[in-house]
């Protein structure tokens, strides 16, 4: 489903902001981090470093705090100087292999893995329950090395509620629901104060679309401990799935998403780390003006992070503010490693390039959206159309050419067509003047323009055959195609298809332009057929004397040929 799919694109992190245990102290750290907290928890996680900055345990904090808000260089360096500080606390290994499973080096991760069980104690499982939630966030998730790591710790601590939340979440991860069920009660029942078990509990009932049953699991949660954002933050999601299942709801169902929302961020200190989640879902809300509100404080918070400036873009393009969303987009995707830039960036850059008369470069940067993620090709419609409007026939044939990439697309005769139509004028343009030997070459050189366009409008005729207007520019392109010197008729069979279905409607009489350009078609049948059959083309010319009695051509093209 569309919904689904913007929100895993978008919202990577939902199901991954999982409560991340690392060492058995510093439970405050713990605690901010559960509850998404970022700021506190950094801050906590710094001042345990300058507190014991000979011990591996803090740098181990402070480095997954980094990982998990986007940070994998950060988090690498304070990995490192943790293993530098304490050679022998294993989970700052675990922390530099899930950096690498981050940049796809599976190998360096593994050996980085088993380092850090090799220092493991026999009977602590959290080195192999971080293993496999490093499998599990990992940029290519794989779910069932992070499930042989996490029983490993099952078998090692069977009454650690910690391994059965870790274990529900790789279980719904990998779309085995009742799996996930039953490893969240577990949880529950060795820990009734794991409120991140519950949470999660209630995501299971949001993504089987019991939208209702999920509110009051979320609200049981609060009634609880109001102050649990999560809690928040999935009602926010909630409400917004339900706003897009059910329409009717759509209004006030977005509105109390919002809310929810606002209200998550408040309770998570406002760090830049939770604005960017609720701006990745006023993105998702179509808020663009409080996103653009939300971007421009954070860039004054931050600075350094460049994921802003595709706030900045989005939300400038979406309030008409276009050259200022292509300059952020055009930054941001200068700035940042190539595997974080999705197909959506370039698409808006494409579209805000359009409107400031870069079409070019629009175009090339549309098509690198759609190389990427096929589905973006459903936007570029009207885009096309405007080009083509423009009469910029060569970005526009570009533009539409994209279209057809839409699997989903419900227009595929309609672009077919307008395609055709800007290759046959792009050609015409490219193509000017008589038929001095410079023309000649430039018609030779651009004849697989009138290639594309055929195909096109042959395209059209197979999903809709009772469409004149394809017939009519498939026989003028053919019409171009054929030999000048020794021609073949190829477009009499498309003039002739053209004038039938024309003249069997009933408005053709009163029809101005499909008499005109009925009166084309006959003009080259009867000019073809004088050739070789002169009754044949004296009835062609008389129809064209019946639509217009004062026509010139064919008045004495039926005396030359009487």
């Amino acid at each position: 489903m569309e919904t689904n799919m913007k929100l895993t694109a978008l919202l990577p992190a939902l199901l991954l902001a999982t409560t991340t245990v690392l060492g058995q102290g510093a439970p405050e750290i713990k605690k901010a981090i559960d509850a998404e907290q970022w700021q506190k928890a950094k801050g906590l996680a710094k001042a345990l470093v300058t507190a014991k900055p000979s011990s591996g345990e803090g740098y181990a904090f402070l480095g997954n705090i980094y990982l998990e808000s986007g940070y994998p260089d950060s988090a690498k360096t304070v990995f490192e100087k943790g293993i530098a500080a304490e050679s022998s606390y294993a989970l700052n290994y675990v922390g530099l292999g899930a950096v690498k499973l981050e940049t796809n080096n599976a190998a360096a991760a593994t050996a980085d893995f088993d380092k850090a069980i090799s220092l493991t104690n026999k009977k602590d499982p959290q080195t192999f329950l971080q293993i496999g939630k490093a499998y599990t966030a990992a940029a290519k998730p794989d779910y069932t090395r992070a499930l042989s790591y996490q029983q490993q710790a099952k078998l090692i601590d069977p009454k650690n509620a910690e391994v059965y939340l870790a274990l529900g979440e790789t279980y719904q991860l990998s779309k085995k629901q009742n799996d996930a069920y039953d490893n969240y009660n577990k949880a529950i029942e060795l820990d009734p104060a794991l409120l991140r078990a519950k949470v999660d509990l209630g995501v299971l009932l949001k993504n089987s679309r019991a939208f209702k049953e999920s509110a009051e699991q979320f609200n049981k949660i609060l009634a609880t401990d109001p102050n649990y954002a999560p809690a928040y933050r999935e009602l926010a999601e909630n409400y917004y799935l339900w706003a897009n299942i059910e329409p009717k709801t759509y209004d006030a169902n977005i509105k109390q998403a919002l809310t929810y929302y606002r209200k998550y961020v408040d309770l998570t200190d406002r760090s830049v780390e939770s604005r960017m989640r609720y701006a990745d879902f006023l993105i998702l809300a179509k808020d663009y003006k409080t996103l653009e509100q939300e971007a421009q404080a954070m860039a004054q918070m931050e600075k350094s992070n460049k994921r802003i400036l595709r706030y900045l873009g989005y939300s400038a393009y979406e309030n008409g503010n276009f050259p200022a969303s292509a300059d952020a987009l055009t930054n941001f995707i200068a700035k940042v490693e190539t595997d974080r830039v999705i197909p959506r960036d370039y698409l808006y850059l494409g579209k805000a390039q359009l409107k400031t008369g870069k079409s070019s470069d629009a175009v090339t940067n549309i098509e690198k959206a759609v190389a990427m993620d096929s589905t973006v090709a459903g936007d570029l419609e009207e885009a096309a159309k405007a080009l083509f409007t423009a009469k910029n026939y060569e970005d526009a044939a570009r533009l539409y050419e994209l279209t057809l990439k839409n699997p989903n697309s419900k227009s595929v005769a309609y672009n077919n067509f307008y395609m055709g139509m800007a290759y046959y004028f792009n050609y015409a343009a490219k193509v000017k003047g008589g038929k001095d030997s410079t023309n000649t070459a430039m018609m030779t050189e651009n004849a697989a323009i009138l290639v594309k366009a055929d195909s096109a409008f042959s395209k059209v005729i197979a999903l809709s055959p009772a469409s004149p207007d394809a017939y009519l520019y498939r026989a003028r392109v053919k019409r171009l195609l054929d030999d000048e010197k020794n021609p073949q008729g190829l477009m009499i069979p498309d003039y002739e298809k053209y004038v039938e279905l024309v003249t069997a409607k009933p408005d053709f009489a009163t029809n101005d332009r499909v008499k005109t350009t009925a009166i084309e078609a006959y003009s080259y049948l009867g000019a073809y057929s004088a050739k070789t059959d002169k009754e044949e083309a004296k009835d062609y010319f008389k129809k064209i004397i019946q639509l217009d009695p004062q026509n010139d051509y064919a008045v004495n093209s039926l005396k030359s040929l009487n």
